[in-house]
């Protein structure tokens, strides 16, 4: 009989005959489904290991691109992070060089940040986006910050002559004529015989002997007996400006009146020992934004080095003042 591609057959070894296998539709139908099966995990394996460990041309340009974006965002991160030392760098010479010179207040910038990042989606990538911005930001409200700094230093600068001719910066008695008693700080008071706060320096002098303003101005207070200067007699007081008083207390006599305009090595006074005062002296004191401070400290134009080393020296010494 002819034999078709279809047929299977088999030895049997009883007869060692060769008997063709009949199969039923259902078998021939397993046979299929088995053939089929194998090739779809065949196909399902061969599709994965392409999905997943062989890169598409499309997917190696994007890794490509992905890689060199993290690099040059790297080097970006970098340069910000650079620049944000070198306006560091400009705000402590602001602050510590310039600010110190024209003896103004620091300068402290304020972070208003208020930008919203929400359009970024949670992930590493944005992550790092946002917190760059934020430097960024921050970079950019310093360096504002900043410029408005140098807008007002130049203001300073521009001020800094005028300024310089306000500063009290003179000896306010003739050196010759006088000498430094008794210097700022704690002190014995002649009359109440306690240790007290003495605001200023006393300089004897003999009666009579001119007293100088000590930089340009304008008198604020020129009377005896002054209503909140208790104790300091004839007292004369100065307004500066640029945050800069001085006082002259226990004068003989004034020689300005409340509100005239006073010259720096203007004779506003003469020295006396009136209100709470046991000698011939000035007491003189220096205010920068209504602070008092020593006085000593701002003899520095009409005299020498040695000659302010012996005044400073001679104003440390813990002794009995003369107010």
């Amino acid at each position: 009989m002819a034999k078709k591609k279809t047929d299977v057959f088999y030895l049997d070894p009883a007869t060692l005959s060769v008997k063709r296998v009949r199969t039923s539709m259902r078998q021939r139908v397993l046979h299929w489904l088995r053939i089929l099966f194998v090739g779809a995990f065949i196909f399902a394996v061969a599709f994965f290991i392409s999905t997943y460990y062989i890169e598409s041309p499309r997917e190696k340009q994007l890794a490509k691109d992905l890689y060199i974006a993290e690099n040059q965002y790297r080097y970006l991160s970098q340069r910000v992070d650079g620049l944000e030392k070198v306006l560091s760098d400009i705000q402590n010479r602001d602050n510590n060089l310039y600010r110190i010179i024209f003896e103004a207040e620091p300068n402290h910038p304020q972070h208003a940040l208020n930008r919203n990042y929400g359009e970024f989606s949670s992930n590493e990538i944005a992550d790092a986006i946002v917190r760059t911005s934020e430097k960024i930001d921050r970079f950019a409200n310093d360096l504002y910050a900043q410029s408005l700094s140098f807008d007002q230093i130049y203001e300073l600068a521009k001020q800094k002559d005028r300024r310089m001719e306000c500063i009290p910066a003179i000896y306010p008695v003739s050196k010759h004529a006088s000498r430094m008693s008794s210097g700022f700080g704690y002190r014995f008071h002649p009359i109440y015989k306690t240790l007290r706060m003495h605001t200023g320096v006393d300089i004897a002098a003999p009666k009579g002997t001119p007293i100088y303003a000590t930089g340009d101005g304008t008198v604020t207070v020129a009377a005896r007996n002054a209503a909140g200067y208790s104790g300091y007699g004839v007292v004369c007081r100065v307004d500066h400006g640029f945050g800069y008083e001085t006082l002259y207390a226990h004068l003989d006599e004034l020689a300005v009146k409340k509100g005239q305009e006073v010259r720096r090595g203007d004779t506003i006074g003469y020295v006396g020992t009136t209100g709470a005062s046991s000698g011939y002296h000035l007491h003189y004191e220096v205010l920068v934004n209504g602070n008092r401070v020593n006085p000593v400290y701002y003899f520095f134009i009409d005299i020498s080095p040695e000659e302010f080393l012996e005044i400073f020296e001679k104003s440390q010494e813990v002794n009995q003042s003369l107010s």
